[in-house]
């Protein structure tokens, strides 16, 4: 009934049919995350969103400015999108919240990852295997060097952000993160 394949060959067919998938996973990935984060700042006032019960913690508008642009200046770029800088300096990589700095409205924050989502997703839909399998232009602890690896990162990196945004949103009083 089934074709008598060796270990080896049942082993590549297998790694060739996930390579094929991965773009479609990774684009899975994030469309839920552009839900999840949506969900975690419904009903979110730019109040709630300044909110600190601690000073050790990063406040719901810092975090999502920081997934902002992640995907608008690292993600965006890497899936064939234009970069955009706009929140590099108060969000990116290496920057800290400021507790006396005038941040973006909330509003704002979200309305930019709603208008970059579609073009992300777009992109994974069209995204070539080969470009998956090159080298990623900047390392991540994830032992894949390639972009795929460097995706499967980001999308840790973003679920990672999202799971405080729903923590944070039960701290300012809202209901839990709805997933639907």
């Amino acid at each position: 009934m089934y074709p008598d394949y060796s270990i080896k060959t049942f082993s590549n067919l297998l790694i060739l049919k996930i390579m094929s998938t991965s773009s479609a996973a990774l684009k899975a990935q994030f469309d839920l995350h552009t839900r999840l984060f949506n969900n975690a700042l419904d009903g979110i006032t730019d109040t709630d969103a300044t909110t600190r019960k601690s000073e050790h913690i990063n406040h719901i508008k810092w975090i999502a400015g920081h997934l902002v642009n992640t995907r608008i200046s690292t993600i965006n770029r890497m899936t064939g999108g234009q970069p955009d800088e706009t929140y590099t300096a108060q969000f990116g990589r290496g920057a800290a919240l400021d507790p006396n700095a005038s941040y973006p409205a909330i509003e704002e924050i979200t309305s930019k990852w709603k208008e970059t989502a579609p073009g992300i997703s777009n992109a994974f839909t069209n995204m070539p295997e080969e470009a998956l399998s090159a080298k990623a232009p900047v390392q991540t602890p994830v032992a894949d060097d390639t972009l795929r690896g460097l995706l499967a990162f980001l999308v840790s990196h973003e679920a990672y952000h999202i799971g405080q945004l729903s923590l944070l949103r039960k701290m300012v009083g809202k209901e839990a993160m709805s997933y639907n």
